[in-house]
């Protein structure tokens, strides 16, 4: 009864927002996702294709709130993302995890890292002239320390893809999009523990989806399926589809201050060999301009 009450509630964010997209003013570029933005993982996991721009550095924060009924320890993931082109970004981002002190533990008597992060994407633009903007990456992870056994899989991943988004010219708040990708899985020496429906096997995954954009707000239909059954020593099948919300939070609610704010909420729905898996995800992420944080930049931090 729960998860379909809140089902009805996305459901009803999603309907709001296609009823006031006529009603509302236009908002500042500055107040809106951009497409790395968007990617919480766990809330929106799927890549988007547009990239930061040239000299655009941005220190990210992201904690993940459900921990804190969930686990003894707070992850967060600290990390930069930097435009070195006008079409190629890097990233780098290192998780962390701290008790939280609402369950076992004390609040940060157990602290560390438990995951690096590396990653880069290239904006190759529209080739064959479908109108389909395109871009190509990779990601790499890799296990750090000693981490408490339910802050990492343990995993090494090393994770090409493609991704191409579409805006639809008659309706350009709308955007579908899909993707390709292949994750390469490695056991490493630090232990770890796999969430629900993870494969923790090579694997390759298609996804597509919908996106809707009212002013600061984001609104998202994602449907991904996995299998092993090509590149892995097993044949599991993993089928995930998330609505989500994403919310720029206005200034106003952030103190004042000039980093952009995001609310993700999405719902999780899975089913795979350990079957159905049906829950809410609730996160947090600050994007800070970092040249304007060491006094580079004079004017107000700006979305990419």
């Amino acid at each position: 009864m729960r998860m379909r009450c809140i089902g009805w509630l996305l459901g009803g964010m999603l309907l709001s927002g296609l009823v006031l997209a006529d009603e509302s003013p236009p908002v500042p570029v500055k107040n809106k996702p951009s497409d790395d933005d968007l990617q919480i993982k766990g809330v929106f996991n799927s890549v988007l294709p547009r990239t930061e721009k040239k000299n655009s550095f941005r220190l990210v924060v992201h904690p993940h709130l459900g921990d804190l009924t969930k686990r003894d320890h707070l992850r967060t993931a600290l990390g930069f993302r930097y435009g070195l082109t006008s079409r190629w970004e890097v990233s780098t981002e290192a998780d962390a995890y701290f008790t939280h002190g609402l369950k076992r533990g004390g609040f940060f008597q157990d602290s560390g890292f438990s995951t690096i992060h590396l990653g880069t994407k290239y904006r190759i633009g529209d080739p064959l002239g479908l109108g389909w903007d395109t871009s190509v990456g990779l990601n790499w992870q890799q296990p750090m320390g000693s981490p408490p056994i339910d802050v990492t899989d343990g995993l090494r991943h090393t994770a090409p893809f493609i991704t191409a988004s579409h805006q639809l010219e008659q309706s350009p708040a709308w955007r579908v999009f899909a993707g390709f990708g292949w994750d390469d899985v490695t056991q490493t020496t630090t232990r770890g523990a796999l969430e629900k429906n993870e494969l923790g096997d090579d694997s390759i995954n298609f996804s597509g989806g919908v996106l809707f954009e009212h002013g600061p707000t984001t609104y998202a239909l994602e449907a991904t399926y996995y299998t092993t059954r090509f590149f892995g020593t097993t044949n599991r099948d993993v089928y995930a589809v998330r609505p989500s919300v994403v919310w720029v939070i206005p200034p106003k609610y952030t103190f004042g201050s000039n980093s952009k704010w995001l609310l993700g909420l999405g719902l999780r729905l899975t089913h795979g060999p350990d079957g159905n898996d049906v829950g809410l995800n609730a996160k947090l992420r600050v994007n800070f301009d970092f040249k304007r944080l060491l006094g580079r930049k004079k004017n107000a931090a700006s979305a990419p």
